[in-house]
């Protein structure tokens, strides 16, 4: 078994830049053990420590100022410290995204032309408007009280309902467009899904200040593309449109628009469903991943 390793074979197999390496070692997260002219080279006790402090930055979303701080740490108290306030942080922000996920589920499957028509929507939006203007409580929730786990007239329609499944509905522009090759006179299949707790996980990773688990999620998508119902489907597409719009990484971004390709050939989503696209600058696409956005422009928008 090979005991050294070069800083691009060490690079390669962490999945970083040699660049990155080099700056970790800045940060003192990694030591290299050995030089050979200008190469440096570890040995694989040395990469423990580089594995170790990847668990904290990438997995457990450290900051490299916290990473440091843990991986330099002898004393289990400030390293206690430092995890229950970034565990703390973590469930905040997960908090947020649930809300932001139920929110945009509702949206989704309202069935009222009119948003504000809608009896959970408008009697929220009414109650931040007078929370804004007269100093009464403002909501706690996105469902207001009454209609929190009740059906109503804006409960999601049983999965054969959805026009989705077949055709875009009538009041939408741009022809109907079948869902699959099935034949037509087969009952639907039922619904796929891949379950709200890997939606959330996906969710989250769109939104991690990571390009690269930025960049795993929108590869987890497109590999599952066939595997989420008409909800998972509309909340992903509006998730990744919004997140290309404010995408400063190239090849995430380029990511992002393959995962929504991949999301098209399903026929479940809408042309309000990427609308955050339009704002995408076109002079920002590279040239190679310009296909991507044509086919979505011209299919949808």
């Amino acid at each position: 078994m090979r005991d050294l390793y070069s800083i691009s074979e060490v690079a390669e197999a962490f999945g970083l830049t040699v660049a990155t390496l080099r700056f970790y070692e800045e940060r003192g997260l990694v030591r290299h053990s050995e030089r050979r002219g200008r190469v440096r080279y570890y040995r694989r006790a040395d990469l423990a420590r580089l594995a170790y402090a990847q668990l904290w930055h990438e997995d457990g979303l450290l900051t490299l100022a916290e990473t440091s701080a843990i991986v330099d740490s002898d004393r289990l108290g400030d390293r206690l410290a430092l995890i229950a306030g970034q565990r703390d942080a973590l469930r905040e922000r997960i908090g947020r995204l649930e809300r932001a996920v139920g929110v945009l589920t509702h949206m989704l499957d309202c069935r009222t032309d009119r948003a504000l028509e809608c009896p959970m929507t408008g009697t929220y939006i009414r109650g931040r408007v007078d929370a804004a203007l007269d100093g009464t409580p403002e909501p706690t929730g996105f469902w207001p009280e009454g209609f929190a786990g009740a059906a109503g007239d804006c409960a999601p329609a049983p999965a054969s309902a959805h026009p989705a499944r077949t055709a875009r509905p009538a009041t939408h522009a741009g022809p109907a467009r079948p869902a699959s090759h099935a034949d037509p006179a087969r009952p639907a299949s039922p619904a796929r899904s891949v379950g709200d707790e890997q939606l959330l996980a996906l969710t989250r990773d769109l939104v991690s200040a990571t390009p690269k688990v930025r960049e795993r999620a929108c590869g987890t998508i497109g590999d599952l593309a066939r595997s989420f119902d008409r909800r998972e489907v509309r909340t992903l597409a509006s998730l990744l449109a919004s997140a290309a719009v404010l995408e400063q990484d190239a090849d995430c971004l380029e990511s992002e628009l393959n995962a929504l390709g991949e999301l098209a050939t399903t026929g479940l989503f809408e042309v309000g469903d990427i609308a955050a696209l339009r704002r995408l600058p076109r002079a920002s696409v590279r040239q190679a991943d310009a296909e991507h956005l044509d086919r979505l422009t011209a299919e949808y928008l």
